[in-house]
């Protein structure tokens, strides 16, 4: 009997959280490693090494990684249903298997994490101008017509082993590498596989 109510009492206070706005996460409590100055939460010697491949993607084409830490989760309940989500600086990523997925997951949530460090409104608008879009990160525009979605997707591809095609439209190489050294003053680097 007791049993009964604990697992009532646990039900309604999980839904009193989601509809209260807030999120239970399997990683609460979990001890960060350091890897590659990153704070990471819930990786093994797989994802480690992801992580490292990323940060060093982002060094390689010059780019500062920004203050991140990262969350790893063995479902997309930890990413709101996606694949990853990133919001100041906290990078969740919901890929289990690391995979070329995976990586183009982790590049472009961090992608959005350098993006709001680095990218000025000048910068944001002639992007938009270049892109042919006309708003950066409003919830009521579909995913691939935000801009803030194509400069992370065009970090991906530039960073990227560019084995997966961007979730973005007019993604030609020509097209994505004016871009992307329109966000970092650089051209990309080659790709580097792993």
């Amino acid at each position: 009997m007791g049993t009964k109510i604990a697992s009532r009492v646990l039900v309604l206070v999980l839904a009193a959280a989601v509809f209260a706005g807030g999120t239970v996460r399997a990683d609460a409590g979990q001890v960060p490693v350091i890897v590659a100055g990153a704070r990471v939460f819930g990786a093994d010697a797989e994802h480690e090494g992801l992580v490292r491949w990323a940060v060093a993607r982002y060094e390689d084409a010059g780019l500062r990684v920004p203050a991140i830490e990262i969350h790893f989760h063995p479902d997309t309940s930890g990413c709101y249903g996606h694949l990853g989500s990133e919001w100041n600086g906290r990078i969740d990523i919901c890929v289990v298997i690391v995979s070329e997925i995976a990586r183009d997951a982790l590049l472009h949530e961090i992608g959005h994490a350098w993006i709001a460090e680095n990218v000025s409104d000048a910068v944001r608008d002639r992007f938009l101008r270049m892109r042919g879009l006309t708003a950066w990160n409003d919830p009521g525009v579909i995913w691939d017509e935000r801009g803030f979605e194509h400069a992370a997707e065009t970090l991906t591809w530039g960073l990227g082993n560019r084995w997966l095609e961007p979730g973005i439209p007019d993604h030609g190489p020509n097209r994505l590498t004016a871009a992307f050294e329109l966000l970092t003053g650089a051209a990309p680097p080659h790709p580097r596989n792993v």
